[in-house]
């Protein structure tokens, strides 16, 4: 019987590091994850279609300067951070050098329109192109907001809520050419 015992506990043994060796050789293998767009990176080439049909893309907003946020209806820090950005928007909606976009991230179209209408956002929001979009700027979670440059290099950005005081920062950054404090 101790034989037995033995043999069963060695023979586990080695197909566990079998298994080891075969998630290690296959790791190495598969392609990269995306990494997440860093700032004074030019901004990935995205094309997204907003709620009312129209195609926003990275070279429609050149020579602006704008942001991008990424949000869904069922994240509570983006639901905090949505009266700083209707603030901020309101505050430059009327700028001609400026645009503001908002990329869905892991939702259906229903809860984004039944959230769009409640909280009455005023800026273009995307669905179709946003699983893409949100491959390209290689993000991690939402909300994540990044700030362009007329020229189309990120300037500044966050992972997280952003803030109408921090929005303003990048914004002036992006316009001027400074670097994001």
């Amino acid at each position: 019987m101790r034989f037995s015992a033995r043999w069963i506990a060695l023979m586990v043994a080695i197909v566990l590091v079998a298994f080891g060796v075969v998630l290690a050789v296959s790791h190495r293998n598969e392609p990269a994850m995306p990494r997440l767009v860093q700032e004074h990176a030019r901004v990935p080439n995205f094309s997204v279609t907003t709620l009312d049909d129209k195609t926003v893309s990275a070279s429609s907003l050149a020579g602006k300067a704008y942001v991008v946020n990424f949000f869904n209806s069922w994240c509570i820090p983006c639901q905090q951070e949505h009266p700083a950005l209707t603030a901020f928007y309101d505050e430059h909606k009327n700028d001609r050098d400026f645009a503001m976009l908002g990329i869905v991230r892991d939702d259906d179209a229903k809860a984004i329109r039944g959230y769009v209408a409640a909280e009455k956002v005023k800026w273009p929001v995307a669905l179709k192109g946003a699983d893409q979009a949100t491959l390209d700027f290689g993000t991690t979670g939402q909300p994540e907001t990044y700030v362009v440059s007329p020229d189309g290099v990120v300037v500044c950005g966050v992972i997280g809520p952003s803030t109408q005081a921090a929005l303003d920062t990048w914004l002036d950054a992006a316009r001027t050419g400074r670097q994001c404090a």
